[in-house]
């Protein structure tokens, strides 16, 4: 019964952490567009409304209880690519340096957490092999 709480509050509690990103990325689309372009990206538009998209499908499916694993999967994926795009601390050095790899880590903990509620989710419901 715990576990099923805990593994609740986790699951909705990334799902709001990515549906409220998403609905700040519509807020401020011509900031985003300003800084996928900054990192390089010669059309950024429609890599924000893919962002969106991403955020608010993943995430609404967390919150709702549905496809958790997949929408896990997917938003993981969706981590490692803003990570390898907009977090190169590697190719940086100094401050920018420490900040990029500050946000890299943090996101690693994401993924990580993502990954803990997709198994979980599987194991409760009979999948883990």
């Amino acid at each position: 019964m715990l576990a099923n709480t805990l593994l609740a509050i986790a699951r909705i509690a990334f799902g709001v952490f990515f549906v409220g990103s998403a609905i700040l990325k519509m807020a401020e689309t011509d900031y985003m567009v300003g800084m996928l372009a900054e990192a390089g990206f010669s059309a950024p538009l429609p890599f924000v409304y893919i962002a969106m998209a991403a955020q608010i499908a993943g995430g609404g499916a967390l919150i709702l209880g549905r496809l958790v694993v997949p929408a896990a999967f997917g938003l993981i994926a969706y981590v490692a690519i803003v990570n390898w795009y907009l977090h190169p601390f590697w190719v940086l050095s100094g401050e920018e340096a420490a900040i990029q790899f500050q946000l890299f880590t943090k996101n690693l903990g994401i993924m990580a957490g993502l990954l803990s509620v997709a198994g979980a989710d599987a194991s409760r419901r009979g999948m883990a092999g």
